[in-house]
């Protein structure tokens, strides 16, 4: 799959590299923040939102770029493709936990289990979301351009 000449993959990746540890370092930002969450926490959810887009998608188009440089299946691109498979997961976590602790933390809202959860739900998946993003990006890097 390509846009003008260029591989889709490459030019998603860099959307996920870019967007998951914004999102991810957004969200403990609003959670820890009262002064934060009240100015960006809108701005971090759709960041969360987009991020979590962006890392599905260049889950899905990784196998159509391996496939057409013929590295499917090779054992260059194969610990990037199983990092690259959990990586969307806990950014989708993000863009669905971010407004909901918005909605939890309301001026007026639940300031108890129900915000600590959503807090703590938050906290994992950006840390996961972090660690997956820097795993995954290094083993296709090193795919790419060797050890």
């Amino acid at each position: 799959m390509d846009v003008l000449g260029l591989p889709l993959h490459p030019l998603i990746v860099h959307a996920a590299v870019i967007l998951v540890p914004l999102a991810a370092l957004g969200a403990l930002t609003i959670v820890v923040s009262a002064r934060a969450r009240a100015r960006f926490g809108t701005l971090v959810a759709g960041v969360a939102v987009v991020a979590a887009a962006s890392a599905f998608a260049a889950m899905l188009t990784g196998p159509l770029l391996a496939d057409e440089i013929g590295v499917a299946g090779s054992t260059r691109i194969a610990r990037h493709q199983q990092f690259g498979t959990w990586t969307p997961w806990p950014t989708l976590v993000l863009a669905l936990a971010v407004p909901l602790h918005l909605w939890v933390r309301r001026p007026g809202g639940e300031r108890g289990a129900a915000a600590v959860l959503v807090g703590g739900v938050i906290v994992v998946a950006s840390l996961a979301a972090l660690v997956l993003i820097v795993l995954t990006g290094h083993a296709g890097a090193t795919a790419v351009w060797g050890s």
